[in-house]
């Protein structure tokens, strides 16, 4: 009996040493993770996510544009991405019409003299933006905006200034007239009492009116 207990004594000793020599048998319930470690540092992974809306896989030039009257065009070009490319304004002051073929080129029309922002995308639903600007310092004006004739035969001189010449003019009623109806600046002359305005137009269609008043 001694010696059968001795045995087993022996042999469970024997069992638990092999136990924790083996490879992979780092305590409860911890896994083996040094393969896991040099994969990771032999592959780094890069998260790549796939945003259908980002602008970074598109570029489109130039990445905004100042508009000054209106009728005025500017070019906008796209690279990247996947053709064809569709273009898109975000408001009605003024409109895109992409280069025929795959679009990579298109041309914006101001509407009006208003900031606007034009969207393109590509065939997988990616988008890049430019933005339109306005400045008001480069909108058609007159000078002087208002005058007062007391006598008739009386006269004023009025200039244009900004906008998109050439400029043309004309006057509200028969109680004055303008020396021409063409060019930078006009003479008007009263004829007759009653209050008047002259009005100056530029070739993209903005105007741009005075005050005269004839008491």
């Amino acid at each position: 009996m001694k010696t059968k207990g001795l045995l087993l004594i022996v042999g469970l000793v024997l069992g638990t040493a092999l136990l924790v020599g083996l490879p992979g048998c780092e305590g409860s319930g911890s896994p083996d993770t040094g393969d896991l470690d040099s994969y990771f540092a032999n592959n780094p992974f890069v998260s790549d996510p796939r945003d259908p809306t980002s602008p970074h896989d598109l570029d489109v030039t130039p990445a905004s544009a100042m508009i000054s009257y209106i009728g005025q065009a500017v070019s906008f070009t796209v690279k990247g991405g996947r053709p064809v490319y569709h273009w898109d304004v975000v408001n009605g002051n003024g409109a895109i019409t992409g280069s025929p073929g795959d679009g990579g080129q298109a041309v914006y029309t101001a509407n009006t003299v208003a900031e606007n922002s034009i969207v393109v995308y590509d065939a997988q639903g990616h988008s890049a933006i430019a933005y339109i600007t306005s400045t008001a310092t480069n909108a058609l004006t007159i000078s002087p905006t208002t005058v007062t004739l007391t006598n008739n035969s009386a006269v004023a001189v009025f200039a244009a200034g900004n906008g998109r010449p050439p400029y043309t003019w004309s006057v509200l009623n028969v109680n004055g007239a303008l020396n021409t109806t063409v060019g930078t600046s006009v003479i008007y002359t009263r004829s007759a009492a009653g209050d008047n305005a002259v009005t100056v137009t530029d070739a993209a269609g903005s105007s741009a009116s005075a005050a005269v008043h004839q008491p």
